[in-house]
């Protein structure tokens, strides 16, 4: 007799062990980044300026990342304005091209889906715009099924880094034939995208 509630009690012991394992796997990931205003250098390498602008979350439940830019002190000059998004390869002081998801450069995502939906933008990478308004505020806020958080492969946005451009750019319009799109448009903010659990 003692042996059978030994028994059920080992199984309601290893029960609550599973539970608490499955309700780990569901908790969320996440990475952030604190934005900073960068400066383009003589030898085309960029260098911050010391002036925080705002900060990137990044969260990851059950294979849905959400992103979410707050910009709360823009400077002035360049307030009312929308400004490209776009997740990089490299270093804030030396990025390299835009992320795609460790596919080949010229690989497009014009018609891949992300959530059900076409993601429309050439590369995994190009995230949007994030319009900043007369008082240096903006927000930005996407969620997509192509990437990860803490996965350690192709599709983690972790070690990233995510710069904001001088001017806009509309993203769809690249994804049409023919279209020659002009790669200089200047990056004036950036951080680097760093786990947090």
């Amino acid at each position: 007799m003692n042996l059978k509630y030994t028994l059920l009690a080992i199984s309601a012991i290893l029960s609550l062990i599973n539970c608490q394992k499955s309700e780990i796997n569901k908790l969320n990931l996440a990475a952030t980044s604190t934005l900073e205003m960068v400066i383009l250098n003589e030898d085309l390498s960029y260098q911050f300026n010391g002036m925080e602008i705002g900060t990137l979350r990044c969260t990851q439940k059950e294979g849905v990342v959400s992103i979410d830019l707050a910009i709360n002190n823009f400077p002035t000059g360049q307030l009312s304005y929308y400004h490209a998004v776009h997740i990089h390869t490299g270093t804030c002081e030396s990025p390299l091209s835009p992320w795609n998801l460790g596919k080949d450069p010229d690989y497009s995502f014009c018609n891949v889906l992300s959530m059900g939906e076409i993601w429309a933008k050439p590369k995994a990478g190009d995230l949007g715009n994030v319009f900043i308004n007369d008082a240096g505020i903006g927000n930005f806020n996407l969620q997509t099924d192509l990437y990860n958080v803490g996965s350690k492969d192709a599709t983690d946005i972790i070690g990233k880094i995510i710069y904001i451009h001088e001017v806009a750019e509309n993203f769809t319009q690249e994804c049409y034939e023919g279209h020659n799109h002009n790669r200089n448009n200047k990056k004036i903010a950036c951080g680097t995208i760093e786990l947090v659990n």
